[in-house]
């Protein structure tokens, strides 16, 4: 397992991307750099449970965490992405104080939670000893992170976040911002106040910010902000961003890029 979770707890920056292209080419060629994580997202790209533990096999004996975004926060789902070897997992729409704590049971065996005992990868296939999984994982490596991306999460932040557990509180810009009534408009004072009354109420509650960023002015300028869980686009950002610019050096101007994506 990777580092990830003791390097949020000493402090760090954790920088990653996420994988929403749907081959292990992908994760293999990104998995040659210094990524601290990847978010394999499986609620709006078209990643099952089957297709993560086939992308996943070439981060094997490297320092990137793999993370999941289940499409919901459901304790069956959860279970499987944690057998098929995940580090841990990124749950949707958290509201409330309720919602956040069954996220947290989810991932963690009784006495602690309710997630079944069905290992898989996450010991090997059986090589590694079951008992040390569960004594250590839940402790040293599972990282549980709630989004943030409503009205209503904002609401009730405090009692959310300050559920044990929770171990990154992340803002999705485009969801946070269209649930608030101003899609994509992240300049705005209400946008900004949200963003900021997360950075507190993390800061208050022991728990790491995170966002997703866009381009790389905007990841400066959130870790300079006291967020330190950043997502450095999507690998189809980059992709489609390398062969923008690649092109308009070529006279190939193509049209401007959507607004926050």
């Amino acid at each position: 397992m990777s580092n990830l979770k003791k390097l949020l707890k000493d402090g760090g920056v954790a920088l990653g991307t996420w994988i929403t292209i749907n081959h292990p080419d992908v994760v293999d060629a990104l998995s040659e750099l210094p990524f601290d994580w990847f978010v394999f997202d499986m609620e709006h790209a078209p990643i099952d449970v089957g297709d993560l533990e086939i992308l996943t096999m070439p981060l094997k004996g490297v320092n990137i965490a793999p993370l999941a975004r289940v499409p919901w926060n459901d304790l069956v789902m959860v279970k499987r992405v944690l057998d098929v070897g995940m580090q841990g997992v990124l749950i949707p729409w958290v509201n409330s104080r309720a919602e956040a704590e069954a996220a947290v049971a989810a991932s963690r065996y009784p006495p602690r939670g309710i997630r079944g005992v069905g290992p898989r990868r996450c010991i090997r296939f059986g090589r590694q000893d079951f008992i040390k999984y569960y004594e250590k994982f839940e402790v040293e490596e599972l990282v549980v992170i709630v989004q943030i991306e409503t009205a209503k999460s904002l609401e009730n932040l405090e009692e959310i976040l300050s559920v044990d557990g929770i171990d990154v509180a992340y803002v999705g810009p485009m969801d946070l911002s269209v649930n608030l009534g101003i899609p994509t408009r992240y300049d705005h004072l209400k946008f900004k106040n949200a963003l900021r009354k997360i950075k507190e109420t993390c800061e208050k509650n022991d728990v790491v910010p995170g966002i997703h960023t866009f381009n790389v002015e905007m990841a400066e300028k959130m870790i300079k902000d006291g967020f330190r869980f950043v997502a450095l686009m999507s690998d189809m950002k980059i992709l489609m961003s390398g062969f923008r610019e690649l092109l308009s050096r070529f006279g190939r101007e193509v049209a401007g890029e959507a607004r926050g994506y």
